[in-house]
């Protein structure tokens, strides 16, 4: 990393995850025994990632639409207050169903869904998944840039950032 990689993302690409927390003092393997995708350039368009539209429900009767994040493939998407349980599916395949509803197990506020192995975590984001696409409620996928909390849990502070572009 030599004099650093920009804390912001350039024009042409956001820094990678492990970019990102080399920032914070540290990256290596996922604490939660969870390997990340390679350092990749993100490009200059929505295109080269992938949609996926996540529906949640606290009793298993009703779903309601969560919101759409957008990853790059192989990355895993972090979701902030996800209730009991979460089901999601590809947002550009026709004919893509659902996956099976993955249940919360754990009381921590984030989620990091593993999309392509159809696995589920609750967590207290490390600084390894900084970088990471996070869609909080509401449906607006940002990018991770800091997360810390108390050692007790009863309360912790994130920064997103969110990125957009018009075609001209």
């Amino acid at each position: 990393m030599g004099s650093g990689p920009p804390a912001r993302p350039t024009e042409d690409r956001w820094p990678g995850h492990r970019e990102v927390a080399g920032l914070f003092g540290t990256g290596g393997a996922a604490s939660t025994g969870f390997p990340l995708p390679p350092v990749q350039t993100y490009g200059d368009g929505v295109g080269e990632h992938i949609p996926w539209a996540v529906e949640t429900s606290k009793d298993g009767e009703r779903l309601r639409f969560f919101g759409k994040g957008w990853t790059l493939p192989g990355e895993p998407l972090l979701l902030h207050a996800v209730p009991r349980l979460v089901r999601y599916k590809r947002g550009d395949e026709d004919g893509s169903t659902w996956c099976e509803p993955l249940e919360r197990d754990g009381d921590q506020p984030m989620t990091l869904l593993r999309l392509e192995e159809g696995e589920r975590l609750d967590l207290w984001p490390g600084p390894e998944h900084v970088g990471l696409p996070m869609l909080p409620p509401g449906g607006e996928n940002g990018r991770l840039l800091t997360f810390e909390h108390a050692a007790d849990g009863s309360n912790w502070s994130y920064t997103l950032e969110f990125r957009g572009s018009r075609e001209r």
